[in-house]
């Protein structure tokens, strides 16, 4: 395959030229080259690395009917998401070497695109055997005791990078005593629950850790701007489209459909959210994909479960954002390719280089269209971003060689998508 009169974009810059393509992979990048077989013309746009979304919830099993590995990587694909790594808080978890096996041989049967899965943390992990995984997850806002550093310090001494929701239980607990009178039609009563000092104290505490292990904890999802004060040389993190682009006058307003953890942030916490990711300080925009019922998001604030799809429009929405002025191409490339990729020993991904798989991304910067969320290939046809405008879009996207997704149409089928780490013991 020839990709033919190319933009190609990368986090240094943007240069003219064809992506040659033998197989799954790339072997040249430059002007002018010849190859036989598939052709695809450019045009002249932009053709960027496909995205690595380091944290998709995929639901399946026990939550099929919210998504399934065939609706979330199609909703991926068509997103321009070439890989995924899902998070392990499925039911039941992902917190074993036999659940993630089942796991793994459940992906490779149904999914699109390529994957990986973070491991779920539990005490019984120091006795499995060392195995390829991209990170164990800890979840701190779901502890039920006060032991948030030991926890911790636990998970610490695993052979394993960490990724770390930031929210100290504690915090959460204390609050939502405080708050079992409120108004359940309030929804910022869930910001005042999982107020901001609960992620700033339990930032400051892992990346404490990281620094006194040296080991490395990417925090997940931060919404504070002075959370990234903690941050060192063995921390990450990264935020999220909504966190980014919604204040919690959109919480207040669409109710359930809003509803996220961490809570989306006032409005003077967005705009200097935005300040460290134009400085490069934060590291990767994930999308912290999490679906669910209609019905049930249109409950109360007690009752509203948190999580916002966005596998199918993150993408979209940032490159609105680049032709805003707020972000450039390149930006977008090294937080959701490169970055991403780096961070999680993601083979053969992120990157439009000789050796990288030809997992590629055509642009069209010009298109413009409105968030529809019954277009959405996710099961979760609800979206915050209903009814937003937006310019740039997914035009065609190449995986391993394939034309996967053009014109609105799928070229690969359920089972395509490969887990990228290495074989799992039997």
């Amino acid at each position: 395959m020839l990709i033919r009169n190319c933009r190609i974009v990368g986090s240094q810059g943007v240069r003219e030229g064809d992506i040659l393509v033998e197989g799954e992979k790339i072997v040249e990048v430059g002007r002018g080259l010849k190859g036989e077989g598939e052709v695809v013309d450019a045009g002249g746009r932009f053709v960027m690395p496909g995205v690595v979304d380091c944290h998709v919830h995929v639901r399946d099993w026990d939550e099929a009917e919210k998504e399934d590995f065939v609706s979330a990587s199609s909703a991926a694909v068509a997103g321009g998401v070439t890989t995924f790594l899902e998070m392990p808080n499925t039911k039941p978890a992902v917190d074993s070497l036999d659940m993630l096996k089942k796991r793994v041989k459940l992906g490779v049967e149904k999914s699109l695109v390529d994957f990986g899965i973070h491991l779920g943390y539990s005490p019984e992990i120091a006795e499995m055997q060392r195995i390829d995984v991209p990170s164990v997850k800890v979840y701190l806002d779901s502890l039920t005791g006060d032991d948030v550093e030991s926890v911790l310090e636990d998970a610490g001494r695993l052979p394993y990078p960490l990724t770390v929701h930031c929210e100290d239980p504690r915090i959460i607990r204390r609050n939502i005593e405080f708050a079992r009178d409120s108004d359940p039609e309030d929804f910022l009563v869930h910001a005042d629950i999982r107020e901001k000092l609960a992620e700033t104290s339990a930032v400051k505490i892992a990346a404490g850790l990281a620094k006194k292990t040296c080991k490395n904890v990417h925090l997940c999802h931060l919404t504070v701007p002075s959370s990234l004060r903690y941050l060192n040389n063995y921390t990450t993190c990264e935020v999220t489209p909504h966190h980014l682009l919604l204040p919690d006058v959109d919480l207040q307003s669409q109710k359930g459909f809003a509803n996220t953890n961490p809570p989306l942030p006032p409005s003077l916490n967005v705009h200097g959210l935005w300040q460290p990711v134009t400085a490069a300080r934060v590291d990767v925009i994930a999308s912290d994909h999490a679906p669910h019922g209609i019905e049930e998001k249109g409950g109360d604030v007690f009752s509203a479960p948190s999580g916002i799809p966005n596998l199918d429009v993150m993408l979209p929405l940032m490159l609105d954002v680049v032709n805003r002025g707020g972000l450039a191409l390149t930006d977008i490339v090294r937080m959701m390719c490169e970055n991403p990729s780096r961070i999680f020993n993601v083979p053969g991904k992120g990157f439009i280089q000789p050796g990288a798989d030809a997992d590629l991304v055509i642009l069209d910067m010009e298109r413009e269209t409105e968030v529809d969320p019954k277009q959405f290939y996710s099961k979760a046809k609800y979206s915050p971003f209903t009814g937003r405008k937006i310019q740039g879009a997914v035009d065609t996207v190449i995986l391993r060689g394939r034309v996967a997704f053009s014109e609105g149409d799928f070229n690969v089928r359920p089972g395509f998508g490969r887990y990228l780490y290495c074989s799992i013991p039997k």
